[in-house]
Formats: structure tokens, sequence, C-alpha cells
């Protein structure tokens, strides 16, 4: 499974908030317990402590793996939006609670989305109807678990603002329908496609205007100016890690990359990058190391890879250095960790 490099490289991308409240609902609905999942996802607890943390992608994608391991649920995306509560997405989530309308709420999702994470992004194309879509960069399987947790959460959080029941108009997926595809519309209240030739809902034009019961002026402006503040502090914060992890990601297969390399593809002198980083409070060997455990840990669980493929892909020159890192990573094999899987 390979993941696109451009999402490869941001270190943060799923808030710890998003995975906080949907987990424990989520959990329950399959029977399963919090600190097993997070022990067998290799997740140290304290990642998600602080409701403001991004937690990166690798790692919260690693999360849902091993409960889609844990119960073979196709609409697991599905079941995981349907959990979705206002503090799912913290500044965000008040933003848009706090609007006048549903078209204002969708604007809100659309400029400050990034503070929920970064799995994908969101788009609107007005007309009658109008279409919310959702575009996920990555390819295969976890765009499908995705793609059904965003737009779900969409329908889950709308109904949560609306005095009066409404749906949208359809919804439409573009990957196949999975198992007990029924369960979808029944929820929905609308028809839902599989195999479509977008991924969203279509919308009435008049649904834009209903208002939200939770709307306050007062409360809407501040929260526009907090939700404006974080993204500017965010965007300026994780530019310089998005770009390292970036290039690491596309180079790792042609060998471990080194400081010098890397900081030459930026156009930069290499003590300039480690100096940067390190005001990041992160070194460029934090860097390299997470990204590889967090790979690594992915990349096993797909049983089409060899450790010898696995070990090149992550940039080792030898399958025995890798099983090393491995060690030192989680105290085990990589057998033995792909065993237990």
């Amino acid at each position: 499974m390979q993941i696109d490099p451009d999402l490869a490289g941001e270190p943060q991308s799923l808030s710890a908030a998003y995975i906080t409240s949907v987990l424990p609902p989520l959990l329950d609905r399959y029977g399963l317990t919090r600190d097993a999942v997070l022990a067998r996802a290799g997740v140290d607890p304290l990642q998600l402590a602080r409701a403001d943390t991004l937690v990166p992608m690798v790692d919260a994608l690693r999360l849902f793996l091993v409960i889609l391991e844990q119960t073979g649920d196709e609409g697991l995306g599905f079941e995981a939006g349907r959990c979705v509560q206002p503090r799912s997405y913290q500044v965000l989530g008040y933003a848009v609670l706090s609007s006048a309308s549903l078209g204002e709420a969708i604007q809100r999702l659309l400029r400050f989305e990034k503070l929920a994470g970064n799995l994908g992004r969101s788009s609107l194309t007005p007309g009658d109807p109008v279409q919310l879509s959702w575009h996920c960069p990555l390819p295969g399987a976890p765009a499908r678990y995705i793609t059904e947790a965003a737009i779900t959460g969409w329908v889950t959080f709308a109904r949560q603002l609306l005095a009066e029941p409404a749906a949208p108009l359809s919804v439409h997926f573009r990957h196949a329908a999975p198992a007990q595809s029924e369960r979808y519309a029944d929820w929905f209240g609308c028809p839902v496609q599989f195999a479509a030739d977008f991924d969203g809902v279509r919308l009435a034009p008049a649904m834009l205007s209903l208002p939200l019961t939770s709307a306050d002026p007062g409360l809407n402006q501040m929260m526009e100016r907090e939700a404006a503040a974080l993204l500017a502090d965010y965007d300026a914060g994780t530019n310089l890690t998005n770009a390292v992890r970036s290039h690491l990601y596309r180079m790792l297969a042609d060998g471990e990359p080194g400081l010098e390399t890397v900081a030459g593809r930026m156009g930069l002198a290499a003590r300039t990058l480690q100096s940067r980083l390190h005001r990041q409070g992160v070194s460029f060997q934090e860097l390299l190391d997470g990204l590889r455990r967090s790979l690594a840990e992915i990349y096993l669980r797909d049983p089409a890879l060899g450790l010898t493929d696995i070990a090149l892909l992550l940039g080792f020159a030898e399958q025995s250095s890798f099983n090393r890192a491995f060690r030192r990573w989680r105290g085990q094999s990589p057998t033995a960790f792909r065993r237990q899987q």
C-alpha cells in the first residue's frame, strides 16, 4: 500500500479531539477496549491526551487499521462518522456551531477544515443541486474508510445543528458497495450511490438557508477570529516539517536520506535546516525514525510485501538493519509483529 507523498509529508493530520471523541462509542459498538486497541496499534495514549494535538496521519491510520483487522467491517468509516460530535472538531466545530445558517457553516468547514486534520479536503460546487465534495489523496482501501468517515461525519454534524430533520438529496461514493450496504440508505434517509463519479453529497439549494439552532452572533465573531488565528499558526508551524517529511518519503526507496541531501533538495544549507528544525522542537533523525516506524507498521500489514521489500521501501540497505531498527522501536522483530496482526 503506497501513500501519497504529500500526505506522508504531513506531520499532523487528524486531531486528537476527533480520535478521542469518536473512539469510545466506536469501540463500544464493536465490543473492543481502548487500551488493547492502542497497544496493538503502537499508539501512545499520551499522544491523544491533549485535544489540540494533531496526530500524524500514519499513526491515525495504523490505529483504525487495527480496528478494521479486529472487526472485518468494510463499513468502519461509515460507523466512525456516525459517532461524530461537535467536540470532535474542537475550534472548527464551535465555529460551525455558532454559524447563522447551514450555508455559512459549510463555508466555515471549507475555510478551516485543516484545523481538524489533513486527510483530504472539501469543495462546494454551486448549482441546483448544490454539490459538496470530498477529495482524498490516499489510494486504495484507506481512502474508502477516510471518505466514508468524512461524508458521514458531515451529515451527523448537520443533524445536530438543524431544528427540523433534513437529509441530502443523495450521497455518493466512488468505491464499490460494501457488504450490508442497505444500512447506508436507511441511515442517510436518501439514495446512496456507490461506484459514483464523485465522493460527497448533493443538497437542495434551499437547504443552505436553513437556520442553525445553535446560532450565536457574539460567539460567531469570536470563533471566526480564533479559527483564523489558529489556522495562521498552523500554517507557519508545520510547513517546514511537512516539507522535510515529504522529501524523506520520496527518497526512502533510494536509500537512507541524509540531512545534507534533503537540505540540498530544499535549497538550504544542512546547518540552516538543522537549526530551523531545532526551533520547531524536532530533529532530522526524529522525523526520519518516526516516518520509518509508522510506514513499517503499515507495510507489515500488507501480506504482499516481504520483509526485504519493506526494508528497501524504508531506505535500509539490508533487512538485518531494518530488523534491528524495528526491535528498537517496538521491542520485537518484524516477523513477530506481523504474526500478531
